[in-house]
């Protein structure tokens, strides 16, 4: 039998029972929505967390008082107990890093931002020192940025996130104005260019000032963090291991004893990222797989039950010639077209799915053909291996009893 008739047979019989065949894949049409929309939130993911939230820049990486990811209590209470990293170690480490390009610093906190009768709550107050290698894409969108004389003198100057000058001055120049933070005044010498957001949390909502201005009004009892750029790829690990002897010996560590501080890059991230996607992606393929053979499980009694009923379909059919693996051929088809019909209703669904978690969501998704064709592959295997005793039953009919058969 032609692949095509065995299709056009197999296609007959489904829509002939259209409600029944719908009923048999909604296994199949849930565990493939189901990993297709899993499998496009990961791939999502995985980009964005490279693109954005991991986005240091290859070469940089960050000294800090703890790691940028905390999983416990125990291991917050732990890191507040460690020494704090200060505006000394800094110097010491541009004084002995010598592999390094760049080495800036930064400390944060969130602040009240007012002009006039406006004001924006909870901005990210960042005293920066030059250069600013955090956040990687910072770029002055309009007037200039801080100068080294004037963070050495500590003077009230801001470079306004452009959600903030938005909020305070609307379609106003916001440049040589005053903002006040908290009640100390600033004047505004630039605005950077917008960055967007991070997982729904804007990037823009920051007003940057000279470290010294900052530390200054808010005290010095904050740890700073120190992101160091090395010339090249070649020569991260040299810089990394220069970092850790300056802070070892200005934290006088023994060598017995662990570092009390962290050297933070992207991959500290990326690397946290993958191990949270795996398990997520573990835990559903064995859901999903699960689904997947119940729904074969389904898919096989109902063709056992289409072979009862078309018993003297068959017998007729071999009557008239019709051999053992024509009539296996064709039950085959119809057990993979049913399990496929699953799959593709499953893709479309999980599809729309995606679309409705973009939109509704800041999370991303992003649905790649090698997971819709992933998802098409197992359902036609599901149909084929569940579907092959079904058919192997109707094949092995006597076409003599089965003509009897009422």
């Amino acid at each position: 039998m032609p692949f095509g008739e065995g299709l056009s047979i197999a296609l007959r019989a489904l829509w002939a029972n259209k409600l029944r065949s719908i009923l048999t894949v909604l296994g199949n049409i849930i565990a493939i929505m189901s990993i297709i929309a899993v499998m496009a939130v990961i791939e999502g993911m995985n980009s964005y967390v490279e693109n954005k939230v991991a986005g240091l820049g290859a070469n940089v990486f960050v000294v800090q008082r703890g790691p940028f990811i905390i999983t416990s209590h125990e291991e917050l209470e732990k890191i507040q107990k460690r020494r704090r990293v200060t505006v000394e170690d800094l110097e010491q480490i541009r004084r002995s890093v010598s592999t390094a390009s760049s080495i800036g610093a930064y400390d944060s906190s969130a602040h009240k931002v007012r002009y006039q009768e406006r004001y924006v709550e909870q901005v990210d107050v960042q005293g920066q020192d030059l250069p600013i290698l955090l956040p990687a894409n910072f770029e002055i969108g309009k007037g200039r940025l801080f100068s080294r004389a004037e963070i050495d003198r500590s003077r009230p100057l801001a470079v306004l996130g452009s959600e903030v000058a938005d909020k305070l001055f609307e379609k106003a120049d916001p440049v040589g104005k005053e903002v006040r933070v908290e009640s100390v005044a600033y004047t505004v010498v630039g605005v950077a260019k917008e960055q967007g957001s991070v997982l729904g949390v804007s990037q823009d909502k920051t007003l940057l000032m000279p470290l010294s201005a900052y530390q200054k009004q808010f005290g010095t009892l904050g740890s700073v963090s120190i992101p160091i750029e090395a010339r090249d790829k070649e020569s991260m690990a040299a810089t990394k291991d220069e970092a850790r002897v300056v802070m070892r010996v200005r934290h006088r560590l023994k060598p017995n004893q662990e570092d009390d501080f962290a050297l933070e890059s992207s991959e500290s991230l990326t690397d946290f990222w993958k191990q949270i996607s795996q398990a997520i992606f573990m835990t559903a393929s064995g859901l999903v797989a699960l689904s997947l053979v119940v729904g074969g499980i389904v898919i096989m009694n109902i063709m056992l039950v289409s072979v009862t009923e078309r018993t003297r379909e068959i017998g007729i059919r071999k009557a008239l010639g019709a051999k053992r693996r024509h009539v296996l051929w064709q039950f085959l088809i119809e057990s993979i077209a049913l399990s496929t019909l699953g799959g593709v209703i499953g893709v479309l669904l999980g599809w729309l799915l995606c679309a409705v978690i973009r939109a509704a969501t800041p999370v991303p998704a992003s649905l790649s053909l090698v997971s819709v064709a992933l998802a098409l592959v197992i359902v036609f295997l599901v149909g084929l291996i569940f579907g092959i005793y079904p058919a192997n039953r109707a094949a092995r009919l006597d076409p003599i009893e089965a003509l009897r058969y009422e």
